[in-house]
């Protein structure tokens, strides 16, 4: 059941991508302030695996809060593409190993780097809305791998990272979009589900 126009979803991706473009420069010190923003009650154990992303195309970088994760005891991996149309894979990964570049131009660990599951995953995304909601660029990678993840592990939290100002009054949404559990900006921290792993 699809609750939106597909022609909706379009415009606002479009709207969205022209906006994110400018919000690096406008708030130079967002890396850093996310990360001074992770709510501590979110690590639950030490060695807790999570997925970060190397940042691409105006997507708030999420390198600052991975390294303050690492030295808070957390494993770090990041996503690798394996073909359109499938989810995608983790591979563990640290900062200062050497990554590839995909054929899309985002950087990954290599087929060396040992495959391995996440209990946090962090999403870059082109919009939010207060019910967690999220707007990615259409290809559904993230919604086909969280479905996945979310099926063997319903303690599985999902942590959307971005800009304040991507917040929209509500994305357009259907039955394969996933949602987060939480958003963090560099204005600060939203629990939709209060989920923790």
């Amino acid at each position: 059941m699809s609750f939106f126009n597909t022609n909706e979803k379009s415009s606002l991706r479009a709207k969205m991508k022209r906006k994110r473009v400018t919000l690096k420069s406008l708030y130079p010190r967002s890396a850093t302030q996310l990360a001074s923003r992770f709510p501590a009650e979110i690590l639950t154990r030490q060695g807790l695996i999570i997925a970060g992303y190397r940042a691409f195309r105006g997507e708030i970088d999420p390198q600052p809060l991975m390294e303050k994760l690492r030295a808070r005891g957390a494993q770090l991996c990041l996503p690798v593409v394996e073909g359109e149309g499938k989810p995608l894979t983790f591979r563990a990964w640290t900062i200062g190993d050497e990554l590839e570049t995909n054929s899309w131009g985002i950087e990954e660990p290599s087929e060396q780097a040992a495959i391995v599951t996440p209990d946090i995953v962090l999403v870059p995304f082109l919009a939010f809305d207060m019910k967690g909601r999220r707007l990615g660029y259409g290809g559904g990678y993230y919604d086909r791998t969280l479905k996945a993840l979310r099926a063997n592990n319903p303690d599985l939290c999902v942590i959307g990272l971005g800009y304040a100002a991507q917040r929209v009054p509500k994305v357009p949404h259907d039955h394969n979009d996933q949602t987060l559990d939480w958003v963090l900006c560099e204005a600060g921290a939203n629990s939709i589900t209060g989920k923790t792993p």
